[in-house]
């Protein structure tokens, strides 16, 4: 039979082995990583490395600016008081339809 000796070795030989992780393929994710990092004192090199380059989305011109007063759509105009009073209306029907529901026993 199998000792439980040889058993706990195993195992432990086994997490052993799979906890460790290769350096190469840790630091993609390490780069990525989503966690705050305080750039308070850190150097211009420091925050390139940890940010990688600058985006160059923030210097590009808006749509607006783009457009200019050549406008080729409409902007809609949505009646907010009618979605208001038919949607609260749909609610009510939901919260009667709930409460008749509620009380429904077929057995009877």
């Amino acid at each position: 039979m199998i000792s439980l000796r040889r058993v706990l070795f195993v195992l432990l030989f086994g997490i052993l082995i799979s906890g460790q992780t290769d350096v190469s393929a840790a630091e993609p994710m390490r780069r990525n990583d989503s966690l705050y990092v305080n750039t308070l004192n850190m150097t211009e090199e420091e925050i390139r490395e940890v940010y990688g380059p600058p985006d160059t989305t923030a210097n590009m011109p808006t749509l607006q600016e783009r457009v200019g007063d050549n406008i080729q759509y409409e902007k809609r105009i949505y009646n907010h008081k009618q979605q208001v009073i038919v949607g609260g209306v749909i609610m009510l029907c939901v919260a009667l339809v709930m409460v008749m529901m509620n009380n429904y026993n077929p057995m009877r």
